[in-house]
């Protein structure tokens, strides 16, 4: 599994290391299919308030570099989106609950806001997400969304750059296997400065604060 090299900061009180390993199983381990399908959990009762989580890299810091394929088979590179805040999530196209959760999310959040923002999704999953996947997936979402994908070194060292943890959890033949994965959603300013690493479950109001408070 890549280590986590960008580290943003403790977990929260609640969440320790047993829970988050609970939940990174639990969440990704189900029967996957291609397109997105409902939440296959209930949440845990948090404490404190979702909104008052603290966020913040204190200080920001630059974001390590993404260069990748998109969508569309071409070479991409994350300074491309410099001058607007952008949202970065590693996952994979077959999960079944956390992945789309998420960017269902974030599609309903950039409705909230009036600024435009850039969407990144990579990929942990390179063996089955190729550029013709992603774009089946991104799409689904929103026009606008990027979908990156690589070879398997690249995608390992991406991850490892950004502190992504990932691996795959065999299963039988027919239920073909799922990926365990972080779960946190990095949010940068139009800088290319890491300033928010969401929480799975932060929610489109809290996304948008946070794009909010960055876009000034």
């Amino acid at each position: 599994m890549p280590s986590r090299s960008l580290q943003p900061g403790p977990w929260p009180g609640w969440l320790t290391p047993a829970l988050v390993a609970t939940v990174l199983l639990a969440a990704c381990s189900g029967t996957a299919g291609s397109a997105p399908t409902a939440t296959a959990w209930a949440p845990v009762a948090t404490t404190p308030a979702l909104g008052e989580r603290v966020t913040a890299y204190d200080p920001a810091r630059p974001a390590p570099a993404l260069r990748l394929t998109d969508q569309d088979g071409r070479p991409f590179d994350l300074a491309s989106f410099r001058g607007r805040p952008v949202l970065v999530y590693f996952g994979y196209t077959h999960c079944p609950d956390i992945c789309p959760t998420t960017l269902a999310d974030i599609r309903a959040a950039l409705r909230l806001v009036d600024v435009p923002v850039g969407v990144v999704f990579v990929t942990v999953d390179p063996a089955r997400d190729d550029a013709a996947a992603m774009k089946r997936y991104v799409d689904y979402y929103a026009s606008g969304f990027t979908g990156l994908t690589g070879n398997k070194a690249e995608i390992a060292a991406a991850a490892d750059a950004w502190g992504v943890s990932y691996r795959r959890l065999e299963s039988t033949p027919a239920a073909g296997y799922a990926m365990a994965h972080s779960t946190e959603t990095y949010l940068l300013d139009a800088a290319g400065m890491l300033r928010h690493h969401l929480f799975f479950g932060a929610g489109p109001e809290l996304i948008a604060e946070r794009i909010r408070e960055i876009a000034g």
